[in-house]
């Protein structure tokens, strides 16, 4: 094993399913919460499903775990832990939605939905919280995870209505203020990351390489079809569909890229190496990063000994 950081193992596929569905499902209902006020229909044409959503991530969850009840015990800790509030916010906004929905009334499944962008909010303060892994820890993750949410849950309505109705110009300029707002808030983080010493060589390698696909489909083409959509309504609708899944598509793809691909730790660092003669001691070292000093070593100089540091992404509240 090596000092140098690795890519965590224990969060995996079923992590990110959480991220993705239960994020797109949140943004989904606030949204729906919106346009039912004015299409009470809607509730149940896209309330369902967007509750489905999150009850789908929590499945993840489930499974991640690993034993039946051990799921349970999430819910014991709301006073410190992100995860406890995660929780308690899916269950009152469950119950408060599906109520809303079967008596048909909007200012319930809203004030559920409220409830939703607190669980959305718990999301991304469980990944900030996780301080072994640098990616996660970062701040800015916080208004990205939000504004991904919210965008995702924005693009599936403006699909929705623009395939069976005539998309609400104003449900188009939101998508489109929400698709270049997480497009800023995504530059932000990168930026962050890639100063010396923010990040591990790998991390900034991964995020490199999901910045090449994001930039483009998650964000430039969506804008440029939403923009369309807006000038040339309603002979555009097409366009604002195919503008939303770029950005759903976009979302997913950044979520499970930064569950599986951009989530290394730290691994090990020594501040002042040890003097093997009076006088000569070196300086720090701390392989697998850059920016670190007189002691700094790429990841191509890679120890010949095999020392291990499998930091858990432990929610650390």
């Amino acid at each position: 094993m090596n000092v140098e950081p690795t890519l965590q193992k224990p969060w995996d596929w079923r992590a990110a399913m959480q991220f993705i569905s239960g994020g797109t499902g949140a943004g989904l209902l606030f949204f729906t919460a919106l346009f039912s006020f004015r299409e009470p229909d809607w509730l149940i044409a896209t309330g369902l499903p967007a509750l489905s959503m999150i009850a789908l991530g929590l499945f993840f969850v489930w499974l991640k775990l690993g034993r039946k009840i051990r799921p349970l015990y999430v819910f014991l800790n709301p006073r410190t832990s992100w995860m406890s509030r995660e929780a308690w916010f899916s269950v009152a906004l469950v119950i408060l939605c599906l109520s809303g929905i079967l008596f048909r009334s909007p200012g319930v499944v809203f004030i559920g939905s409220l409830f939703g962008l607190g669980y959305l909010f718990s999301q991304a303060q469980i990944l900030k919280s996780a301080r072994g892994i640098p990616a996660w820890r970062e701040p800015r993750i916080v208004p990205l995870m939000m504004l991904t949410g919210l965008a995702e849950g924005a693009s599936v309505l403006v699909i929705s209505t623009s395939l069976l109705a005539d998309a609400p110009a104003w449900l188009i300029f939101a998508l489109l203020f929400l698709v270049t707002s997480r497009w800023y808030a995504w530059t932000v983080y990168y930026v962050s990351l890639k100063r010396p010493g923010a990040a591990p060589i790998l991390t900034v390698d991964a995020l490199d390489y999901l910045r090449r696909i994001l930039n483009p489909v998650g964000h430039a083409l969506p804008v440029a079809g939403l923009a369309a959509a807006l000038v040339y309504s309603p002979d555009f609708q097409l366009a604002g569909a195919l503008a939303g899944l770029f950005v759903l598509i976009g979302g997913w793809v950044l979520k499970f890229n930064l569950m599986t691909r951009v989530a290394y730790n730290q691994g090990f660092a020594i501040a002042h190496t040890p003097a093997r003669a009076p006088g000569y001691g070196g300086g720090g070292v701390k392989p697998g990063w850059t920016g670190t000093g007189s002691g700094e070593r790429t990841i191509e100089e890679r120890p010949s000994g095999d020392f291990a540091h499998a930091m858990e992404p432990a929610e650390l509240d």
